[in-house]
């Protein structure tokens, strides 16, 4: 059997390239990230998708009604295809896989800064513009405010994510400790 995440790829991609060739990927990159967003927030709604006694057409129905208003031929076809070949359990992740694929293929970075209390908006737009020069490419940036970390920041560009929060830097001082007892501990088990 094929791995999921693999077979969630490919559609992704097979789809992105259906999508190009009517020009239609863009507004389906939209459509994606809210299917995906419904599909995360109603955990019911991806149990009855995936349910083999629910009809086919009422899952059509279902899926039409989420994309919104005129949704683009390239998305019908898609619910189309994946009620066709019994993949409503891979929905969710096809569509995280599309627009991974999508921002890939636009050479779009997702920025995350979480910091203890709000930033200046000239400080947000400093920092988006920075990102954007490094990445020679466009940026989905987000800050988000979060009084657990405690000072400094917390920073993810996709899949790098720099800690320079105190929470982050007392969690490694603890690890530090622990593990420097631990050794502490083994050595005297030696000696003894």
């Amino acid at each position: 059997m094929m791995n999921a995440g693999l077979i969630s790829r490919r559609y992704a991609k097979a789809l992105y390239e259906y999508a190009l060739g009517r020009n239609e990927e863009q507004a389906l990159y939209q459509r994606m990230q809210t299917l995906s967003s419904i599909l995360r927030d109603i955990p019911k709604l991806r149990d009855t998708l995936s349910s083999p006694v629910v009809p086919v057409k009422y899952k059509q129905e279902i899926l039409r009604e989420a994309a919104g208003r005129a949704p683009e031929q390239s998305y019908l076809d898609f619910i189309g295809l994946i009620l066709k070949n019994n993949r409503e359990s891979m929905l969710y992740d096809i569509t995280l896989s599309y627009q991974t694929y999508y921002r890939r293929r636009k050479n779009i970075s997702i920025v995350h800064l979480t910091s203890a209390g709000p930033m200046s908006e000239e400080m947000l737009t400093r920092i988006r513009r920075q990102v954007e020069k490094r990445t020679r490419g466009e940026v989905e940036f987000s800050a988000y405010t979060d009084p657990a970390v405690g000072g400094g920041f917390i920073f993810q560009l996709n899949d790098m994510r720099l800690d320079a929060s105190v929470r982050g830097q007392l969690a490694r001082l603890k690890r530090q400790l622990l593990a420097s007892s631990g050794t502490r501990m083994r050595e005297t088990e030696q000696v003894g």
